[in-house]
């Protein structure tokens, strides 16, 4: 025989205000509650022990439990609410798991994004020493050219130096100049002059 009370009821036995016992039904679990023949919502017995430790006062005047029934009945409430609590903890370790799995996909993309900068670095820096070495060398040869350049003015500038000697020199000067030494003296010795 089940036992169903409304909520004026409540307010009745308990002395209170409906209002305050309505505020404290909708606060009940769903398994709690009911809705009778006239859509009116009622608590059921399981509802109205909890009412009971709530608000300390007994409800069921008119049926007497024996104390191991109500001590069964509190049993029950508790483990309906432990069951209640439990699952909702195994939702949020559901929850954790799966937060868990998705942190540990975006840890192997960026170990992934990780690896390849450290690649991308890594032939920055052999690019750049292959520019330096590059460098290096294009500055050696560019040394080189520069010494070769210095030689080639000075060799210009000898022989600008020679010109203008020659130049300054009259006729048999140039002559001799140009011809060298060796032709003047076998000219010479031909005129048999004596050097």
């Amino acid at each position: 025989m089940s036992i169903e009370k409304t909520v004026s009821e409540i307010a009745e036995i308990l002395g209170v205000s409906r209002q305050a016992v309505n505020n404290r039904v909708k606060q009940l679990p769903e398994e709690d509650l009911e809705k009778n023949a006239k859509g009116v919502t009622v608590v059921k017995r399981s509802g109205l022990i909890k009412l009971e430790e709530i608000y300390k006062k007994t409800i069921f005047d008119d049926e007497p439990i024996d104390e191991e029934t109500k001590q069964r009945e509190l049993l029950e409430i508790l483990v309906d609410e432990k069951n209640s609590e439990i699952a909702r903890l195994y939702a949020q370790l559901k929850a954790k798991d799966e937060q868990l799995s998705n942190m540990d996909d975006q840890l192997r993309v960026k170990d992934v994004q990780i690896a390849e900068k450290d690649k991308q670095i890594d032939q920055q820096q052999q690019l750049t020493l292959t520019a330096m070495k590059d460098k290096e060398e294009l500055k050696l040869e560019l040394d080189e050219a520069k010494v070769e350049v210095d030689e080639a003015k000075a060799q210009v500038e000898e022989i600008q130096t020679k010109q203008e000697e020659a130049s300054k020199k009259g006729f048999f000067g140039r002559l001799f100049g140009k011809l060298g030494l060796s032709l003047s003296f076998n000219y010479c010795r031909r005129l048999k002059w004596k050097i």
